[in-house]
């Protein structure tokens, strides 16, 4: 009963064990948000993102494959396709309307763990989402590596899209940095990897005009922003319109064709006349334009529509910092130098801002990451905690269970230990009787046989009252029977057939050493199995001498040898 209770108390344990493990609340709460967050990954990727990201705070386990996989859902979900006329990877306005977005530390790590995994086409689209991010923090070597290996990548897997986007962006870092045959080169094979992609085909002529305005090679300039207008127009996508006729006039402008330039914008404004931006742009550019073309009135008009609009927070700090240059500019020409001065210091206020903007943004992601991996920390250390309990409670439960499978067998062993001495005991108690019939038997067998010789004595003496002991001499001899036959009928009366058995099993034997051999099962000595057969004793024991060897006999054990060969 004690090792049954033991053993139901050690299941019950490692059930509740079990239990504990497989019903974490906060892990089925975090498998069940990055199943929420995959369904919802086509249609709300914004949801999924701020899912991904609340799963990856949660004091919860992952693997390295699960924390990777998670990461990359999140990134696919800010700047995957979801049906959007452009990918977010080629907007290069995209985080102007996310703010200060940070996508999880994992994926800078993904894309060395995917390619060592040999999933290149995962290693890749990990590698151009962290570029894109790097890039936004001007964090730009660490950008340009991530583009190199998202080209690498997309190439082992023919992933063209991949590479085509990754060489957009290098080529836009590269003319950044004054490299514009490099960028102009890099552009132009993401031209033709992009395939019928019309919008970001549009960006990409769009990006290609840049970089040759920059370069002074107008013409090539303006093919490229006609080539992007049809693509715009073939996407029915309005901003990369305003995007390449915005270019379209700064070009007009810088070859004096001043109509033109003031068309362009013309056409860009009846895009999107509400927008704010879109005005605050057009009236800048009208303004420069017609600065350009020397009319101040004009100018004069234009700049008074800006001055309004700086006040507009929706107004991004870069474009009030190039509106304040120009309106300082046109200031100066106007020999207002009052106003220039003004214009000046607010352009340094907001360079300023511009660059606590960038500031901040770097310094939040840096602390997105530190929170990261300090939660992460806390995490793990919590982690830890619960596996060390978990494997405490779990040696504890091995222990008893050993005890108890030790106790067990020792258990069993008692018992068997136990079952063989009472059958020990049960053979030893089976021997005594035996040995006790036997030794009482023996000892009525050789009284009977003293009898017969003590009778023999008295019919061989002379002087013996005959009438007297006749009677009982006969009664003994059994009616005046030999000696030898007396002794046999004795014998046989306990081992029936013995002295037949003996002939029979030992044909060898002569008469005499059969006699011998059959007096020796008693308790006789020599001398009295000498007197049974009328022998003298030396003649007996030279006879049982020979009977050893013959039977292979030993001389103290002769008689239980003999018992053992015709009694068992």
């Amino acid at each position: 009963a004690i090792f049954a209770g033991m053993k139901r108390f050690g299941w019950i344990g490692f059930m509740v064990l079990l239990a504990f493990v497989a019903c974490h609340t906060p892990t089925r709460e975090a498998r069940r948000m990055v199943d929420r967050a995959e369904r919802l990954a086509d249609t709300l990727p914004d949801s999924t993102a701020r899912l991904i990201d609340s799963v990856l705070r949660m004091p919860v386990y992952f693997s390295e494959r699960e924390r990777m996989d998670m990461a990359l859902l999140q990134a696919e979900a800010l700047f995957g396709d979801q049906g959007n006329a452009i990918s977010p990877v080629m907007d290069d306005d995209f985080f102007d309307n996310h703010g200060n977005l940070s996508t999880s530390p994992e994926l800078e790590r993904a894309s060395a763990y995917y390619a060592k995994k040999k999933q290149f086409a995962k290693a890749a689209k990990a590698a151009l989402y962290s570029g894109f991010v790097q890039q936004h923090y001007n964090e730009k070597e660490e950008a340009m590596k991530s583009f190199k290996e998202a080209e690498q990548y997309g190439g082992l897997v023919n992933d063209s899209l991949s590479v085509a986007q990754a060489e957009y962006w290098m080529g836009k870092m590269l003319y950044y940095d004054g490299m514009e045959q490099e960028a102009l080169n890099s552009l132009l094979i993401s031209e033709s990897l992009i395939g019928n992609r019309y919008a970001d085909r549009a960006f990409i002529e769009n990006s290609k005009a840049v970089l040759y305005i920059l370069m002074n090679q107008y013409d090539s300039a303006e093919i490229c922003l006609q080539k992007g207008l049809v693509w715009a127009d073939k996407a029915h996508f309005e901003k990369a319109q305003q995007k390449i006729l915005n270019n379209y006039a700064v070009l007009c402008r810088l070859e004096k064709k001043y109509d033109h330039s003031i068309a362009y914008l013309t056409q860009m404004v009846k895009l999107n006349d509400n927008e704010e931006t879109n005005l605050f742009l057009y009236y800048l550019n009208m303004g420069k334009t017609f600065a350009s073309a020397k009319e101040m009135d004009s100018v004069e008009l234009y700049f008074k529509h800006v001055e309004t609009l700086l006040s507009n927070k929706g107004i991004m700090l870069e474009s009030k910092v190039s509106a304040y240059d120009a309106l300082s500019q046109f200031a100066e020409e106007r020999g207002d130098f009052q106003n220039a001065l003004k214009f000046k210091e607010q352009r340094e206020d907001f360079l300023a801002k511009v660059l606590v903007q960038r500031q901040e943004q770097a310094v939040y992601r840096v602390q997105h990451q530190y929170d990261y991996e300090s939660l992460q920390n806390v995490m793990n250390k919590k982690i830890i905690r619960k596996h060390n309990v978990i494997l405490i409670i779990s040696v504890l439960l091995l222990i008893t269970t050993i005890i108890i499978v030790i106790l067990q067998y020792r258990h069993k062993q008692l018992l068997e230990s136990e079952k063989e001495m009472k059958r020990q005991m049960d053979v030893l108690r089976l021997d005594l009787r035996q040995t006790v019939k036997s030794s009482v038997v023996d000892n009525e067998i050789s009284s009977r046989l003293r009898t017969i010789l003590l009778a023999n004595r008295i019919l061989k003496l002379t002087n013996a009252p005959q009438k007297e002991w006749q009677s009982l001499v006969s009664q003994i001899m059994n009616g005046g029977q030999e000696p030898f036959e007396a002794a046999r009928d004795v014998l046989e009366t306990v081992y029936p057939h013995l002295y037949s058995a003996i002939l029979g099993n030992y044909p060898d034997l002569t008469e005499t050493e059969a006699k011998i051999c059959l007096l020796s099962c008693s308790e006789l000595s020599n001398k009295e199995i000498a007197e049974f057969l009328g022998l003298r004793p030396n003649t007996v024991n030279q006879n049982r001498s020979n009977l050893r060897k013959k039977l292979d006999l030993k001389p103290d054990r002769m008689k239980e040898q003999l018992h053992a060969a015709l009694f068992e």
